[in-house]
């Protein structure tokens, strides 16, 4: 079983809403592949929520789901420019006040910045990643600003057994902690051994203990937006290793997941037949 941690939020585009939040979006894809998956969320009492609530339901990851009385449903205006997306994110919503609730140890437990940027989430975080001692937990960095600052960013860092990561976060690390190789300060101060880093339509690289993978991307003529290419890579990397397919081949197919993505309007795909291939 593989359980996300953190926001399930409402993407309100300028012409439709779309449910998000890459917790969501990593366990949805999971669950479609056919691997038991769920979140430990937090929504509101409001209209908003009643959707999230239909849609969670409707996906079979409505098990671990907390609703809050008094705080709304988590929200974030999406933009679009030349299909790259930039988000205004509301705050002091439901996912912000996520409760510990007792629950059976996954094999995987994924979480990122995001949530963990605020005191209720990481006291709820670390009481899972103490109970789940036998349990590999994946970061995927995920920064958002003005939704991190350092004592986030190496909670998330030292809780991580895998790293995910993009382009431009590693360059941030590099420049925040003065690091020319971050891969191996990560290593040597975090003990991560496991990174996985994309580059966008320059593919992305594995580091994965002492050994080192490259996958490139096809060229997309037609991209429709960038929403949530980086979780689907998450999720048929992650399905890749539950599955025990070899590295290469679980690299390459996540890297070319992600690129179907970006030709599909928003993170998740209404056309269920395009996982079909995906499937092992």
């Amino acid at each position: 079983m593989v359980l996300s941690f953190g926001e399930v939020l409402m993407d309100c585009f300028p012409d439709k809403k779309v449910i998000g939040g890459a917790p969501f979006n990593v366990a949805v894809h999971l669950q479609r592949l056919g691997e038991d998956s769920g979140i430990i969320t937090k929504i509101g009492k409001d209209g908003l929520g009643l959707e999230v609530r239909d849609i969670l339901e409707r996906e079979g990851l409505a098990n671990a789901l907390q609703v809050d009385s008094e705080k709304p449903t988590g929200r974030v205006d999406v933009t679009l420019n030349n299909g790259q997306p930039s988000y205004e994110i509301h705050k002091n919503c439901g996912w912000e006040f996520i409760e510990f609730a007792h629950a059976k140890a996954p094999a995987y437990f994924v979480f990122g910045s995001l949530a963990l940027y605020f005191s209720n989430n990481k006291e709820a975080f670390r009481k899972y990643r103490s109970l789940f001692s036998s349990t590999t937990f994946l970061c995927d960095l995920n920064l958002r600003s003005p939704f991190y600052d350092q004592e986030t960013i190496e909670l998330c860092l030292s809780s991580a057994d895998i790293l995910k990561i993009n382009d431009e976060e590693l360059d941030y690390l590099a420049q925040t902690y003065n690091q020319k190789d971050v891969i191996l300060w990560l290593k040597e101060k975090f003990n991560i051994t496991k990174v996985l880093l994309t580059r966008g339509a320059d593919g992305a690289t594995l580091y994965w203990e002492n050994e080192t993978y490259e996958s490139n991307v096809k060229k997309i003529d037609f991209i429709k937006d960038t929403v949530g290419a980086g979780d689907s890579f998450t999720a048929l990397f992650l399905y890749g290793l539950i599955k025990k397919q070899n590295l290469d081949e679980t690299l390459a197919r996540a890297s070319e997941f992600a690129s179907i993505i970006c030709q599909t309007a928003g993170a998740v795909p209404n056309d269920l037949s395009v996982y079909n291939s995906y499937k092992l």
